[in-house]
């Protein structure tokens, strides 16, 4: 006889998750033992692979404008500790990951004022070394680093690697557009991605995203006038072009809408309010009415969640960027700014964070800091990444970003969760979950049957069985354990839970 093989904990990834309301025995000892009626329960049912699904797509959209280096460095010092937490998880992560800047460009009659090219990077990936760094060690034709099934495509460690490639210096468009970045590299803007990125973006991997941005994201229609200079027919770069001056605060103007003194929603302004040179706004949010300019955070957040069947779980996003309040708006001087009248004064948003006493600093700002670091509200880039269940923010102000990157690192890993059971879950005449659970076995003949196991509970801890345990990185509820001596292929379980109208043992 073959030597006996010990039992195996199963780490089960969830395939399906399903809602119904069904006839179940649920007293009659399929689903943890005891007796009694037959009754109607609303169930909650997943579906498991027994194979963990360690793959993890992780795209990294990284300013590369004026004071960015900064930024870059600041990451770049806690990539060796975000590489440790990612390679301490249970299961050896199949890692992509690429790195994307937000240079759309700015398709403009004024593109020789503004310093933009018309497309920029267009979302293709990043992978040049520069700097002092003069490899990267990426294989020859790679755009993205990749570690499946033990192999990498690149010499070196990993950290090394990706600090090398994300240092994308400051040679940027002054217009950020993260987000349109990210849509145009991953292909969800409804066009096939760069030819670069072939390959990156796998159907069955889990989706890391992570911002670092100094401005706010000011992604426009290709067919947008918001960089023009020729507005109107008034070709004026001054603040009696129709839009006002052409710079960065056009992104705040017609992106975002917020609660002026008085409590009426607003666009922040392009002239003062009489007699005032500054403004305090509140509660602002992405403008996705037809007077913003810019391209919707909701067709964003559409367009990366139909990537994934099941976004919730699927997606996390996170974004190192400026605090969104305070908000405020400030009109100085125009020195040495082009076609300007004597006196005329300029529109800006004030920092959210930065140096003390800064003019162009909020003065309201509570995170001071003394490296240099500045940020403009990110109201657009927060409300992303807050709509989405899996998520994160940090400040770009923060000194160091070691306690970001590592919890940025743990939500990534524990992406590859064990299968996870939001309801409150029925419990038996006995007290056990009221769950049932059937595993498809593959037979020495190669024929797959059906095999029902109990709660360990019931079988003293004897395999096969399966139990529950508190949920831990982003689930809630409770995530299914299996203990097995026979590796099964897949499986279901099926618990009966509480819900509005239904009464049962454990309600």
């Amino acid at each position: 006889m073959p030597p006996k093989m010990p039992p195996r904990i199963a780490s089960w990834s969830a395939g399906a998750l399903a809602l119904g309301a069904v006839a179940l025995g649920c007293e009659s000892g399929g689903q943890g033992g005891g007796n009694g009626p037959l009754r109607v329960s609303v169930t909650e049912s997943t579906v498991f692979s027994t194979t963990p699904n360690t793959r993890v797509d992780l795209v990294f959209v990284i300013d590369n404008w004026a004071n960015a280096t900064l930024y870059q460095e600041k990451l770049g010092d806690q990539i060796p500790a975000f590489v440790r937490v990612l390679q301490s998880q249970p299961h050896p992560l199949d890692l992509h990951v690429a790195i994307v800047s937000p240079d759309m460009g700015a398709p403009s009659d004024a593109t020789s004022s503004i310093g933009c090219s018309p497309a920029g990077d267009d979302g293709a990936f990043r992978s040049a070394p520069r700097g002092t760094c003069t490899t990267s060690g990426l294989e020859s034709g790679a755009t993205y680093l990749s570690t499946g099934n033990g192999v990498s495509n690149f010499s070196g460690d990993l950290a090394s690697t990706l600090e090398c490639i994300s240092m994308l210096g400051v040679v940027g468009c002054g217009f950020d557009q993260p987000l349109a970045a990210l849509d145009r590299a991953l292909g969800a803007d409804g066009s096939p991605p760069p030819a670069a990125n072939a390959g990156f973006l796998r159907d069955d991997a889990y989706l890391a995203i992570v911002f670092l941005a100094d401005q706010d994201d000011c992604s426009a229609p290709r067919n947008t006038q918001l960089f023009s200079l020729e507005v109107g027919g008034s070709n004026q770069q001054n603040i009696m072009n129709a839009l006002g001056p052409v710079d960065h605060y056009r992104c705040n103007r017609y992106g975002h809408l917020c609660k002026d003194p008085s409590g009426e929603t607003v666009m922040p302004p392009v002239v003062p309010p009489s007699g005032a040179t500054t403004l305090d706004l509140a509660d602002c949010t992405s403008n996705d009415t037809p007077s913003g300019l810019l391209t919707p955070v909701s067709q964003f957040i559409t367009d990366i969640q139909a990537l994934k069947p099941d976004p919730d779980n699927q997606i996390f996003v996170s974004a190192i960027i400026g605090p969104t309040t305070p908000y405020g708006v400030s009109w100085l001087p125009a020195e040495g700014r082009q076609n300007v009248q004597p006196g005329e004064l300029w529109p800006q948003v004030e920092h959210s964070c930065g140096i003390a006493g800064d003019d162009e600093v909020n003065p309201q700002a509570t995170q001071l800091v003394t490296d240099g670091s500045m940020a403009d509200p990110g109201v657009r880039l927060a409300q992303f990444v807050n709509s989405f269940r899996n998520n994160n923010l940090g400040s770009i102000c923060d000194p160091s970003y070691l306690s970001t990157m590592q919890a940025i690192a743990s939500k990534v890993g524990a992406l590859p969760s064990p299968p996870c059971l939001t309801g409150a879950i029925q419990q038996t005449g006995n007290g056990l979950p009221d769950c049932a659970v059937t595993a498809a076995i593959v037979a020495t003949n190669g024929a797959l049957t059906q095999a029902t196991y109990q709660n360990c509970a019931l079988t003293g801890g004897a395999a096969p069985c399966w139990s529950l345990s508190p949920g831990t990185g982003t689930c809630g509820g409770q995530t299914v354990n299996i203990v097995e001596t026979t590796p099964s292929t897949n499986g279901t379980m099926t618990c009966a839970i509480c819900a509005p109208g239904v009464s049962g043992p454990g309600c």
